[in-house]
């Protein structure tokens, strides 16, 4: 027997409405999330030995070639980031990823018409607190300079000088940051 959608949508109003169910309900998604987070913690240090202290990854991070990530300490990795190291990937201290960031070492070649196609891949280094924003895009052969801000949405496909602002399609820059 099926149950249309607007009577299993009251159902569901009805349920949740209880207070006991309710607050069960937002009891059990808390301990969910704790042990994803900790799950998180444990699937990175296993996986991305060469790492500083105090890094936090999210649990839903996807991590290409791990053994040629390199993370300073306290660097910080947002939910569904993509850090794919064909080449090394070299990340300093106090660097923030916002989510759903790509960071990408490869490419494949194109010139060559015989398939399969190779890949061709060179390191990125982003350097000591580097804050890369929410769908930012970052390629192979890039430097990011200290203390730089990534714009969320930008695709940077060149080096980057310390301090810098940068973003759009590809990125460019937008201001640089002055001493305090």
């Amino acid at each position: 027997m099926m149950i249309k959608k607007e009577t299993a949508l009251l159902i569901e109003r009805k349920v949740v409405g209880f207070f006991l169910i309710r607050y069960l309900i937002l009891a059990i998604g808390v301990s969910v999330r704790k042990i994803l987070w900790i799950w998180g913690r444990l699937y990175f240090a296993a996986k991305v030995p060469n790492r500083g202290t105090g890094c936090v990854c999210h649990w839903a991070v996807d991590l290409k070639y791990p053994q040629n990530i390199y993370l300073g300490s306290r660097v910080v990795i947002g939910l569904n980031t993509s850090i794919g190291a064909h080449s090394p990937v070299h990340i300093g201290d106090f660097v923030r990823i916002s989510n759903d960031v790509q960071i990408e070492t490869a490419t494949l070649d194109f010139r060559n018409t015989k398939l399969p196609y190779r890949h061709i891949s060179k390191p990125i280094f982003i350097e000591r607190g580097v804050w890369i924003g929410a769908k930012a895009i970052v390629l192979g052969g890039v430097t990011i300079g200290e203390e730089c801000i990534i714009a969320a949405g930008s695709v940077v496909t060149k080096s980057v000088p310390p301090r810098t602002i940068v973003g759009g399609n590809p990125a460019r820059v937008l201001g640089k940051i002055q001493n305090t």
